[in-house]
This record gives C-alpha cells, sequence and structure tokens, in this order.
C-alpha cells in the first residue's frame, strides 16, 4: 500500500474524477477526507464504501470558493484525522460561453471555485504541513486548456492556466519545507461538468476523433497518476504536469492518422 498512514483530503469528491482519486487513495492505505459542496448524497455512499472495503474516510461539506468555508473544512479534517499529509484540488467548475458573451460575475465565479479557492486552501493546508514537520504532497487538477484553448471557454480556459502557474510557483517556494506540488492535466474525461456534452453524438463522434487512444477518458484513468504522484515514488518529483488525455494534446493542427488506415 503506497499512501498506507497517510491523510489526503480530496475536494470535489463526491463524484467524477475526485470520487476516482479518493477511491484509489483508499485502496492504497490512506485516510481519505471526502469533499463536497451540495451533494451529500454522493459523498455519503462514497464513505460507506471504503469503509466497507475495511478503509477509512469522512464526508466533509465546504465550498472551497469561500475563505471561511475552507477554514472550517481544514479545522474538520484536522479535528477527525488529525493530520494532513496530502491536499487534492480537485474542485472546479466551468461554463460554456462565447468570449463577449462572459460577464464579469460569471469570471468571478469560476475563478472564484478553480483559482481563489484552490489558492485559499493550499495556503491553509501547507502551514499545517509545515507544522507538522514530515513534508507533503499537493495534487492539482489543471487542464489541457490551460495550454491548448477551448473554443467559448475563455474564462475556464484562463482559470486553468492560473491553476498551472500556481502550480509552478508553489513548487518553487514550498519544497524547502519538504512538500512537493505537482499537477494533473486531464482531457475529454467523462465526468459531471462534461457528460452531458459527451452525450451528444456529434460532440462525441468529434472528440473521439481527436484522441489517439480512441476512447474518452474515465475518473480512474487519472487515479494511478494522482496516487504515484503523492506517494513516495515520486519523492524527487516537484513542479511536474502529467498531461492525462488519451493522446488528445499530441494531435497535430492538420489532424491526426486515420484509424481506417491503421487497420
Amino acid at each position: 500500500m503506497r499512501l498506507k498512514g497517510k491523510t489526503a483530503l480530496v475536494t470535489g469528491a463526491g463524484s467524477g474524477i475526485g470520487r476516482g482519486i479518493a477511491e484509489a487513495f483508499a485502496r492504497e492505505g490512506a485516510s481519505v477526507a471526502v469533499n463536497f459542496r451540495t451533494n451529500s448524497e454522493d459523498a455519503t455512499a462514497l464513505v460507506e464504501s471504503i469503509r466497507s472495503d475495511h478503509g477509512s474516510a469522512i464526508a466533509v461539506q465546504a465550498d472551497v470558493s469561500s475563505k471561511e468555508s475552507v477554514r472550517k473544512l481544514v479545522d474538520e479534517v484536522r479535528s477527525s484525522l488529525g493530520r494532513i499529509d496530502i491536499l487534492v484540488n480537485n474542485a472546479g467548475t466551468m461554463s460554456s460561453l462565447p468570449f463577449l458573451e462572459i460577464t464579469l460575475s460569471e469570471f468571478r465565479r469560476v475563478f472564484d471555485t478553480n483559482v481563489h479557492g484552490l489558492f485559499y486552501l493550499s495556503q491553509l493546508v501547507a502551514k499545517q504541513m509545515i507544522a507538522q514537520g514530515s513534508g507533503g504532497a499537493i495534487l492539482n487538477l489543471s487542464s489541457l486548456v490551460a495550454a491548448r484553448p477551448f473554443l467559448n471557454s475563455a474564462h475556464y480556459n484562463a482559470s486553468k492556466a492560473a491553476v498551472s502557474a500556481l502550480t509552478l510557483s508553489m513548487a518553487l517556494e514550498l519544497g524547502s519545507f519538504g512538500i512537493r506540488v505537482n499537477e494533473l492535466c486531464p482531457a475529454s474525461v467523462e465526468s459531471g461538468m462534461t457528460r452531458k456534452a459527451l452525450q451528444d453524438p456529434a460532440n462525441l463522434r468529434m472528440r473521439l476523433n481527436t484522441i489517439p487512444l480512441g476512447r474518452v477518458g474515465t475518473p480512474e484513468d487519472l487515479a494511478g497518476a494522482a496516487v504515484f504522484l503523492c506517494s513516495q515514488e515520486a519523492s524527487w518529483i516537484t513542479g511536474a504536469s502529467i498531461v492525462t488525455d488519451g493522446g488528445l494534446g499530441v494531435i497535430p493542427p492538420f489532424g491526426g492518422p486515420s484509424r481506417a488506415a491503421a487497420s
């Protein structure tokens, strides 16, 4: 068990990518704090599932876009589990709007969760890790769009670019305390935010035509990379970005090789 004896806090863990990571951490021996914002049923079901497999988990409600809520979240995890060794900043939000139609309030809403919340929580948890004196691991969920922007998502693209910049800055400044900071950059992964779009046959067909591995990703596809980056196996890795996109990011501007030609 690569995370035995560790305590992990995973935000937005009631469903999707966060749930997949939380489940993988529990299987690897970590005690997991499952953060959720509104859907307590999914978070409770996940905690019960982990416990039924003899794992350790708690569900903690918090809205990461609220500084006061984040403070309460950290206090509750510390009170219940004693410490925080691993933080996964997975909670996120998005909307699809043309650049000329994005309002300032919508721009702020996306940044409040995707960037400001990540900043608040990481700062508090890093201070806790320093006080513990044993280092730690922080994993941020950015996106391929940080470098390859998606249409009608300028505010979301910008927020993920900010996450990537923060990841590098945090790695630079927290390394001397033994805290490693890395990121995953997924794309075309089925989750609560993407499920509706993927149910559109035309959209799904378009996505599959741009993924060399020929399928949409699942939360479980990211879990192995998350476990690795937060374990001692990655003890010499910080400031790294692992793209988990089935190869979408390597497709050249004029398209990739034909699947028919390869058969």
